[in-house]
């Protein structure tokens, strides 16, 4: 049994990497194509987005460590589902063809969110073997809607996770601003709150798969 988990494991593990090294290469491709490097700058956030699934793994790895990577884990986290708000860089007047660029910014995103996903499986698994199931989904939801806000935080107030520690004050005055100020509840509100009902569907959606068996369906 753990042998298969193993193997399952691994087969998840390298079709992320493989989907990673296909959408780099597109990027390559169309810098080729295009003469251009705008769009280089997702090979650099699909990094970032590989960093929560690291953390995740070291954690539930090493279970006496969860206290040194889990803290990093939930600070990175939201970098996953950061990729799908750069769908907004699909532009028709580009000088790539439409449908390759989106194309090349889909792979980007499903990847970004698959990789956010799994990773929260990981955490989820460590605090459920700990505190037990119910307070396990409570974790979940916490920490997609932290996750969802954190999206909000990166795309348009251009924070970056590390700015936690090198702008501490004005980073903390943003995030004051943004959830007291009524001028900003329009789009703080919506986009994290979208953010975080797509994070929480495609989580169970793929925890549930599991347990859908069509053997012997008719």
């Amino acid at each position: 049994m753990k042998n298969r988990k193993r193997n399952y494991q691994i087969i998840i593990f390298v079709s992320l990497l493989f989907v990673s090294i296909l959408a780099t290469t597109m990027v390559i491709l169309r810098m080729l194509y295009s003469g251009e490097s705008h769009f280089i700058f997702l090979v650099w956030n699909l990094f970032l987005a590989w960093l929560p699934l690291l953390f995740a793994w070291l954690s539930h790895r090493y279970r006496g460590t969860a206290v040194i990577y889990g803290p990093l884990w939930l600070l990175l986290f939201p970098n996953a589902p950061y990729l799908v708000t750069d769908l907004i860089h699909l532009r028709p007047y580009s000088a790539a063809p439409l449908w390759y660029d989106a194309i090349l910014l889909f792979i980007f995103a499903l990847t970004g969110l698959l990789l956010g996903v799994l990773s929260l499986y990981f955490m989820q698994a460590l605090v459920t073997r700990r505190f037990g199931s119910i307070v396990s989904w409570l974790f979940v939801i916490v920490t997609t809607g932290m996750s969802g806000y954190g999206v909000y935080l990166g795309r348009f107030l251009r924070w970056n996770s590390w700015d936690i520690f090198t702008q501490p004050l004005l980073l903390a005055g943003d995030i004051f601003n943004s959830l007291t100020n009524p001028q900003f509840f329009p789009k703080t509100y919506t986009v994290s709150l979208s953010l975080t009902a797509l994070m929480l569907f495609a989580y169970v959606i793929m925890v549930s798969l599991p347990q859908l068996s069509l053997q012997g369906a008719d």
